[in-house]
């Protein structure tokens, strides 16, 4: 009896030992291990990178720089060497401002120089702060809207740029967007708390089918087609929901101007 116990132990053990077993134990942990380090590796890669322009785009703009400084140290030769005698003070005064905005233009053109474009990567901004499993470690944004006047700036604009910035491709919760009305408008109240309204269903929109642009006056007026890339069964729907609901919003938004 211990012999038959042991023979059927030898042979579960060479069961579960199989070579064929045992390879594709290896090559399962393998991929994981591989996927694991490939994504750490990415997510230390830098976040952007910078993008060489080309001489023939920037070389231009640097001979006009180059051409307005010339005249710009003619100028100054010529107001320096000839002073006006009878108003003195008005001219020495004049000159100065002239130089004073003379230095501010030279220091403006320092970036302007070699100015550099950057392409950023946000997949490695999401795997180094967005892990599974790990809490969400991206910085919270505050972003800073001013208006002045609603007859200049109507209230419809600075709706539609309310509602880009809190349906940006950021969690939801660390995104503030404050308004600072310098004219304290009610009219621009008014219409701000009907973009509120609205922006509970247009920023779920917007995440929920990756929209771009992500302003609702800007989307729904351009001739682009919006199936494209959208796999969803609900879209076109969903679509028609919202078009219609950014119709009325734009009646109340506007009823709010003209009254």
């Amino acid at each position: 009896m211990e012999e038959m116990i042991k023979e059927k132990k030898m042979s579960t053990c060479e069961c579960f030992l199989h070579p064929h077993l045992l390879l594709c134990i290896k090559m399962v942990l393998l991929s994981i291990l591989t996927t694991y380090f490939y994504s750490m590796a990415e997510a230390r890669q830098p976040l952007w990178r910078k993008i060489p322009i080309p001489s023939s785009r920037i070389n231009p703009y640097r001979i006009v720089i180059v051409l307005r400084l010339i005249i710009l140290c003619f100028f100054f030769r010529f107001r320096i060497l000839t002073p006006a005698y009878d108003a003195y003070a008005l001219w020495l005064i004049s000159v100065i401002c002239e130089v004073w905005f003379g230095l501010s233009w030279i220091l403006d053109q320092f970036p302007k120089w070699n100015p550099i474009e950057r392409e950023t990567y946000l997949d490695r901004l999401s795997m180094r702060f967005e892990r599974e499993g790990e809490p969400n470690r991206l910085g919270p944004v505050d972003v800073f809207v001013s208006t002045v006047d609603p007859l200049k700036e109507p209230p419809i604009i600075t709706a539609n740029t309310v509602l880009s910035i809190l349906s940006v491709d950021y969690p939801v919760d660390k995104v503030s967007c404050y308004v600072s009305d310098d004219g304290a408008s009610m009219l621009l109240f008014d219409s701000l708390a009907e973009t509120a309204e609205f922006a509970r269903r247009w920023v779920p929109f917007c995440k929920k089918h990756n929209i771009e642009p992500r302003a609702p006056e800007f989307y729904f007026t351009q001739k682009i087609d919006y199936l494209k890339d959208k796999v969803h069964p609900n879209f076109v729907k969903e679509r028609r929901a919202m078009k219609v609901s950014r119709t009325n919003f734009q009646i109340v938004s506007f009823a709010y101007f003209y009254n």
